[in-house]
């Protein structure tokens, strides 16, 4: 099948788009702080998981069974699998445009029998079904794809029980779209959030960009705002359910800017980063905060150290002070952990306790 949209997200732009590169907008703000925490965090030790030398820069992390997944671009082989004590397994893929092949491999999602992993390349507007134990054993020309036909630019794709697929991406009419189990485009739902600033919704969207994750069954989304102080959850069938409002809410800070191919969005080092992942299990969501700018903090912004623990009604339950800057989460529920993606000094994944003790309850904040 043909695709709608296929977007050059090799090299250079991949890297802009996650947020590692930037244009100039406007100066930078004149203090970086947002102020003294308004709750009391608790702080984990982490421990190394795994730190070999195959990995270069893991954007996204998923726990499947007895197998964690790594989705790293920018390394030989996209496709990391490690056992649940670290152990090295293989290195999945690479670069191309074939089946069991990659270009800007961005989301990483269990599959819903907990057997493998489903891979969105946002370049290619494609999912890759990556069973680690059988992809050896699979001739390429087998291995499962599903090319994904959108209107817009789709960042990720969980799925929607048996009924298709939801996708956070700029679509113009609505906050999430919605896809058939084949790919094809049905629609959008929600509202797409409102600014102060005057822009076509196409912009918004990528002002208020994002993770979509489900949880464990599939029932529920919530989408992680990457540059603003909220999450928003909504039903399996994409309604709009509740805004959480975190410790520090914020709006995104951006401006539009007019070029040959109409408005786009402009960003500076101004830009404030807020949820930077997110992770869920049946009765909790684990989102990564980070509250930095480019300008106070030069090539980290992007990272995160606390992690604020919500119920799926909004409240906040504590908050997990990591003791390393990291990138991407992911909840391993039958070992009762937290699993994080390093970059500096040296890539690796960490492992934090997920204890009763680390779990108490560190003064309530209501959402709104």
């Amino acid at each position: 099948m043909s695709l709608l949209v296929r977007a050059p997200l090799g090299g250079a732009a991949f890297i802009a788009w996650m947020g590692l590169a930037f244009g100039s907008h406007t100066s930078p703000p004149p203090d970086d702080d947002l102020g003294p925490a308004p709750y009391t965090s608790i702080s984990p030790t982490g421990t190394l998981l795994y730190g070999g030398d195959l990995l270069a820069m893991p954007t996204q992390i998923a726990v499947a069974n007895d197998r964690i997944a790594l989705v790293d671009g920018f390394a030989e082989r996209p496709i990391h699998v490690l056992d649940a004590a670290g152990g090295y397994i293989a290195g999945l893929g690479s670069a191309g445009e074939g089946p069991g092949e990659f270009e800007g491999p961005r989301a990483l999602e269990p599959t819903a029998d907990g057997d493998g992993f489903w891979v969105y390349d946002a370049a290619l507007s494609r999912l890759t079904l990556v069973e680690p134990d059988r992809w050896e054993s699979i001739p390429a020309s087998a291995r499962v794809t599903l090319s994904i036909h959108a209107p817009a630019m789709v960042t990720n794709v969980v799925r929607r029980g048996n009924e298709g697929f939801l996708a956070a991406g700029f679509f113009g009419e609505g906050r999430l779209g919605h896809f058939t189990g084949d790919g094809e485009y049905e629609g959008a739902s929600g509202a797409i959030p409102t600014s102060d600033i005057e822009a076509p919704p196409e912009v918004l969207q990528h002002a208020y960009r994002g993770n979509l994750k489900a949880d464990p069954a599939g029932k529920r989304l919530v989408f992680a705002n990457r540059h603003a102080g909220f999450l928003e959850v909504f039903t399996s069938r994409g309604e709009p359910l509740r805004r959480i409002e975190g410790p520090f809410a914020f709006e995104p800070v951006f401006g539009v800017k007019m070029g040959e191919r109409g408005p786009s969005l402009a960003t500076g080092e101004d830009l404030r980063f807020g949820y930077v992942d997110v992770a869920t299990t049946s009765d909790r969501i684990y989102a990564l905060f980070s509250g930095r700018t480019r300008a106070g903090h030069p090539g980290e912004a992007f990272y995160g150290r606390d992690v604020h623990v919500f119920d799926w009604d909004g409240t906040l339950h504590s908050v997990m002070r990591l003791d390393a800057d990291v990138m991407a989460i992911a909840v391993d529920s039958r070992r009762h952990r937290l699993l994080a993606v390093r970059h500096l000094p040296t890539p690796a994944v960490l492992s934090y306790p997920l204890s009763p003790a680390s779990l108490q309850e560190a003064g309530t904040w209501q959402a709104d």
